[in-house]
């Protein structure tokens, strides 16, 4: 189910081969990147013509240390893939991903930031869909780690790598892409303004931004579903509300086109997601260490299923698109 050994990659394999070693380009291509190029220059940044839009850097690899105080295991990762499909660990799938990043118009000349990109399924759906150049970025080390050798075992190590991150220290070079996703990451950050700043930097003029995330619909909220289900989360939740995402992706210079609770849409992401396990389990059995990670998953999912019904626990949405002034 995608998680492998772990294999060394070379920082030198993150760098695409010049132009001169892939495919000549065709003439609308070679158009839109002397636009793209004169662009940046009149936004004030620069493209080196000698490489790919978006040229991956060296992926930031976990200590095994990290490795082995993190709360993903293999296990686990196999019972997340059963349930929400290859390569992802949270709900959503293929067809659910090219829906949500459809506003963006993704080109293969255009770059992408994927925050909080699991084991990758997204980043490498993405790359492939649409051709874009996109860098995964995620917290989990395990995750991290397995995620980077699914994109090697796919050919997408240039075009989709994943690398580690920390959500507290990340720092992102100024205008460096045309789409960024930041996907349940500031659900357990107590100060979410700082990360939000590195996104907006990170944007370049006229770029899209996708937020999607978990919410509390009143700051007030102490449901004894929503009390369990925050007690149960592996990391304190720090939950702000929709119009308080909505305040923070305003002070980025956004034209925000979609703010909204997605709630409904998710709940059935989840449901159709254990509805498919249940065919997949029909008549098959698991080890100990699997059964044990399905038994706690299924807990895990309950509580949120709960926090949803009792309506203090939200999943919102929201899509901008930086002004170029």
């Amino acid at each position: 189910m995608g998680v492998q050994s772990a294999t060394a990659v070379s920082t030198e394999q993150a760098v695409p081969p010049p132009p001169s070693e892939q495919e000549p380009e065709a003439k609308p291509a070679r158009l839109a990147r002397i636009r793209k190029h004169f662009h940046a220059w009149w936004e004030g940044y620069y493209l080196d013509p000698e490489i790919a839009p978006n040229p991956p850097p060296p992926a930031n690899q976990p200590t095994e240390e990290q490795i082995k105080e993190d709360k993903w295991s293999a296990p686990r990762i196999k019972i997340a893939e059963l349930i929400w499909g290859d390569g992802f660990t949270f709900p959503g799938g293929v067809d659910h991903v090219i829906h949500m990043v459809k506003p963006m118009t993704l080109t293969s000349a255009k770059s992408m930031l994927d925050i909080g990109c699991g084991l990758g399924g997204t980043t490498r759906t993405i790359a492939k869909t649409f051709g874009t150049w996109v860098v995964g970025m995620e917290a989990s080390p395990f995750l991290a780690k397995q995620g980077g050798q699914l994109s090697e075992m796919a050919g997408l190590m240039k075009k989709a790598p994943i690398q580690h991150f920390d959500p507290l220290t990340i720092k992102i070079p100024p205008k460096k892409y045309d789409a960024i996703c930041v996907r349940n990451v500031f659900g357990s950050l107590e100060d979410k303004d700082r990360l939000f700043k590195e996104v907006g930097k990170a944007l370049r003029p006229g770029g899209c931004l996708l937020v999607s995330d978990f919410a509390i619909s009143d700051p007030n909220a102490n449901s004894p579903a929503f009390k369990l289900w925050s007690d149960g989360e592996e990391a304190a939740p720090r939950l702000c509300t929709l119009d308080d995402f909505r305040v923070s992706c305003s002070t980025l210079k956004l034209d925000i086109r979609v703010c909204e609770d997605m709630t409904a849409e998710f709940r059935e992401l989840v449901v159709k997601g254990w509805s498919n396990l249940a065919d997949l389990m029909d008549g098959k059995s698991l080890d100990p260490e699997e059964a044990k990670a399905l038994a706690k998953e299924l807990q895990l999912w309950q509580r949120r299923l709960a926090a949803f019904a009792s309506g203090d626990l939200r999943v919102i949405r929201i899509f901008g698109i930086k002004s170029a002034g």
